[in-house]
């Protein structure tokens, strides 16, 4: 916000000023979120949780954050290249908050290519650093299909 007053000159000099007016300038989109992080929570498969810093530059009043995660195993691991192409998982934070736990989504023993961007009353700034993570793995599902076969009739 600015203060603001007004003064006249003449050749005699100058004259009182006036009364003082504040004014704010309008909001811009903010700069990217800082130092953002992503880490697997232990015990919990289907959940990643995200860290970041808020922007150098809010240029307002920060009113969320957004994160975008998309499935990543050629970014973490080359030789499993799946070459398919997952939906974005998309989580907004309120814009006091600089963590989260993501779960939405999410699958166990996978990895995740996540980013998060700012936004204030006049848009979505760009994109922090991107950052990798695997989910923890989880605990295997009942066998299915299971049969036995009798051998001999004395074992």
């Amino acid at each position: 916000s600015y203060s603001c007053y007004a003064t006249a000159n003449t050749s005699v000099g100058e004259g009182p000023p006036s009364n003082s007016e504040t004014v704010m300038t309008d909001e811009a989109v903010p700069t990217q979120p800082l130092n953002f992080g992503l880490a697997s929570v232990d015990g919990e498969p289907m959940h990643l949780f995200a860290s970041w810093l808020q922007p150098t530059t809010p240029n307002g009043i920060i009113q969320s954050y957004t994160i975008f995660c998309n499935k990543s195993e050629e970014q973490l691991y080359p030789e499993l290249e799946t070459g398919t192409s997952e939906p974005t998982i998309r989580a907004v934070v309120n814009g006091s908050t600089l963590s989260s736990r993501l779960s939405s989504g999410l699958a166990p023993f996978t990895a995740y290519e996540c980013f998060v961007t700012a936004n204030t009353s006049a848009g979505e700034g760009p994109m922090s650093n991107e950052a990798f993570s695997r989910t923890a793995e989880a605990a295997p599902g009942p066998p299915v299909n299971v049969t036995a076969n009798n051998e001999s009739s004395t074992s």
